[in-house]
């Protein structure tokens, strides 16, 4: 405490000492790109002549150097890469075990599917997620680096600002939504502890509002609970998920138990209230949208994956245990939800698509003190699954993005704790107000996601064999491959627009029946795939005719051994050169005095920040 008090004080001593505090670790403090000191310089001369030779001007190094780097944009160092298949399991199980995945197997349902119909579903949407997951991983884990500093491969330093702002705009969306669930459950949690007190909170809000001012109340008190879970760095999240894996799946299993029980034994028939079931081939189309629906709902995930796996120990350690945590995770929630909803309608009379309203509902039919421990502590584990979802799937991508977008003043941290603070402003609770409602809500998203991820899939598979050159990833000087026009790669924002275009049109027709020719509203039901191949075709044709550059132009086949088109053949050194380590990336975009002519460095990656191999260079 004494510590923190004494950097608050510092921070606010001075204009220049607050200044300071608000920059980022590692971003280059203002000022710094004046030309260095040049005392004693010969090695510094020989670096900034090295860096000719290599494209990178050293004007335009040190004018740009700050839109590129911070801490948290480095590769992740070895010691930072913690996260096991143990880790990448639970992390995958448990993005489904939130709320909003539990209410979509109810609103499958209430769309005219039976409940077997939604496992389908699940099923197949999980096979295709889980693709799509791994294809979209491979290349962090051998390069660990983040989804802002990954995407500038195919977008280009400037082009990558397009997909951070669209991806980050979505996961703020999906964090204030999630914290709507989260607080409806944390009502049913505080209607628990405090009983008819809470009930008697008179409601000050018109029907206008969307939302009563209980449940408003506790809308601010998860959004409060939640916050500090900002503050963690994601190398230190991956143990809320395994506490989350193993506490919300109880608590699941234990609710889905005790309806069991109180319905006399019996799970009953699946068959609920109000509910229309569909037969033949009036099954198709609905059947594509719950598909749909369902890769929608982890749509954030898929484009997400650079940000996660950065972490891990190795690919082996993220791969199985991706695919099988997105398919077991699907298919148990989907089970619990239209299982416990099914038991529930036999007990209750009516049923309960929400899992909010079932809990409260089955505190008012068994109203005790048991009843009252049991509801807080199922619906516990409701909230913490919810804060675990939104930090791993919404708020570490807001949090990566903008380092990406600000890296002067922006780190992970900051950029998650700016996302909570969004959250409100967002009015969650007017978005999701219905079953079609909710899924046009989830729908909508991958039109504008999907194009992005189609692109980064075939630039690292089809077009770069999985090669990636991590020090041109900071800079757009000439002759870097990552250069493009301006910084920009204008195949990859086209393929994006034609991706996004071939399916936006059919938001309408969701929106309002009608709106559009049945043509696009089956398109749009089709829209995760479609606009995901949309945006992957586009790339791949326009990459055909203009072809994108893989290495720094001064880099020829004698400088790769003669292997220069081998599959990942720079992932054995991730993404170094020889004489190449991520002190030159340091260097060149701070104007570090102790730099050295990187060619006479025998070390990659981050072997050579140990001090001792410093001074065996020097």
């Amino acid at each position: 405490m004494a510590s923190a008090a004494r950097r608050v004080k510092t921070t606010f001593s001075s204009r220049e000492e607050f200044k300071k505090a608000l920059l980022a670790p590692d971003a280059p403090a203002e000022g710094v790109s004046q030309a260095p000191d040049m005392t004693g310089v010969l090695c510094q001369r020989a670096s900034f002549r090295h860096m000719r030779r290599r494209g990178f001007g050293v004007s335009e190094v040190l004018d740009n150097r700050a839109a590129y780097f911070n801490e948290d944009l480095l590769p992740t160092p070895p010691e930072r890469r913690t996260w096991t298949a143990l880790h990448f399991f639970s992390y995958y199980l448990t993005q489904t075990f939130s709320s909003g995945s539990y209410n979509l197997g109810a609103t499958l349902v209430s769309i005219g599917l039976q409940w077997y119909h939604g496992m389908i579903a699940a099923a197949i949407g999980s096979i295709i997620l889980s693709a799509v997951v791994v294809l979209n991983s491979r290349g962090a884990t051998r390069y660990h680096v983040g989804f802002p500093v990954f995407v500038r491969a195919c977008a280009g330093a400037g082009g990558a600002k397009l997909f951070i702002v669209v991806r980050a705009s979505v996961a703020v969306i999906y964090f204030a939504t999630q914290t709507f669930y989260g607080g409806m459950i944390t009502a049913v949690c505080l209607r628990a502890v405090f009983g008819t007190a809470w009930e008697r909170i008179p409601n000050a809000l018109p029907s206008s509002a969307g939302i009563s001012s209980k449940n408003l109340l506790a809308f601010f008190v998860y959004w409060l609970v939640q916050f500090p879970v900002m503050f963690l760095h994601p190398t230190l999240l991956r143990h809320l998920f395994v506490v989350k894996a193993v506490y919300t799946t109880v608590a699941l299993f234990g609710v889905l138990g005790w309806a069991v029980h109180a319905n006399g034994g019996s799970i009953g028939s699946f068959s609920y209230d109000k509910q229309v079931v569909l037969s033949g081939g009036a099954l198709v189309w609905p059947m594509i949208q719950a598909i749909n629906s369902v890769m929608g709902a982890l749509c954030p995930i898929l484009i997400n994956q650079p940000d996660v796996a950065r972490y891990a120990a190795s690919f082996s350690q993220a791969t199985w245990s991706q695919s099988t945590g997105i398919l077991m995770s699907k298919l148990i929630v989907m089970f619990v939800s239209c299982a416990t909803t099914s038991a529930t309608t036999g007990i209750l009379g009516k049923s309960y698509w929400n899992v909010w309203d079932l809990y409260d509902a089955l505190l008012t039919e068994f109203w005790s003190p048991g009843a009252r421990a049991g509801i807080f502590f199922a619906a516990l584990g409701m909230v913490l699954a919810t804060i675990a979802t939104n930090a791993g799937s919404n708020s570490l991508p807001v949090g990566a993005d903008g380092s990406g977008l600000l890296p002067r003043y922006l780190t992970i941290v900051r950029g998650q704790v700016l996302c909570a603070l969004l959250a409100p402003l967002c009015v969650p609770w007017k978005i999701i107000s219905s079953a079609s409602t909710f899924l046009t809500f989830l729908g909508s998203y991958t039109v504008f996601l999907m194009p992005a991820c189609g692109v980064m899939v075939v630039d690292y598979w089809a077009l770069r064999r999985g090669n990636l050159h991590v020090p041109s990833l900071y800079t757009k000087a000439a002759g870097t491959p990552y250069a493009y026009l301006g910084g920009w790669n204008l195949r990859a924002v086209a393929a994006w627009i034609a991706g996004v275009a071939f399916t936006v049109h059919g938001i309408a027709g969701s929106l309002d029946p009608g709106a559009v020719n049945q043509a696009s509203e089956n398109m749009y039901k089709l829209g995760f795939l479609l606009s995901f191949f949309m945006g992957a075709g586009t790339y791949y044709v326009l990459s055909l005719v203009w072809p994108v550059p893989v290495y720094p132009a001064d880099h020829v086949a004698a400088d790769c051994d003669g292997d220069t088109k081998g599959f990942e053949y720079m992932a054995r050194s991730e993404g170094f050169f020889a004489g190449e380590n991520v002190d030159r990336i340091r260097g060149i975009l701070v104007g570090d005095h102790g730099v050295v002519e990187c060619d006479n460095l025998p070390a990659r990656g981050y072997a050579s920040s140990n001090e001792k191999d410093r001074a065996a260079v020097v």
